[in-house]
């Protein structure tokens, strides 16, 4: 994910997103270098997981940053006890 996960910038996010989505296996999502993240992201991220889910997948998350939690936080989501999921269907 880029530093600007927000409407501005996400379009080319997407499109790595849809990409990894069409490969095979488990993704894993590398959150470290974001520094600000808006609902637009967060929508990103909630489907793309609904998406591997779906599929059979899992999706984990690396290197969650307290920004991507608060905006979690705000959006009524949560993270798993292991920093590494959204919880969708549990809150």
């Amino acid at each position: 994910m880029p530093a600007d996960c927000s409407l501005r910038s996400i379009s080319s996010c997407h499109a790595e997103m849809v990409a990894a989505l069409k490969s095979e296996g488990d993704l894993s999502v590398d959150c470290s270098a974001i520094t600000t993240c808006d609902i637009t992201g967060i929508q990103l991220l909630v489907s793309a997981a609904k998406t591997a889910e779906a599929a059979g997948r899992v999706m984990r998350l690396a290197g969650v940053p307290e920004t991507l939690g608060m905006a979690l936080a705000r959006a009524g989501l949560a993270l798993s006890p292991a920093a590494d999921r959204i919880l969708i269907n549990e809150v």
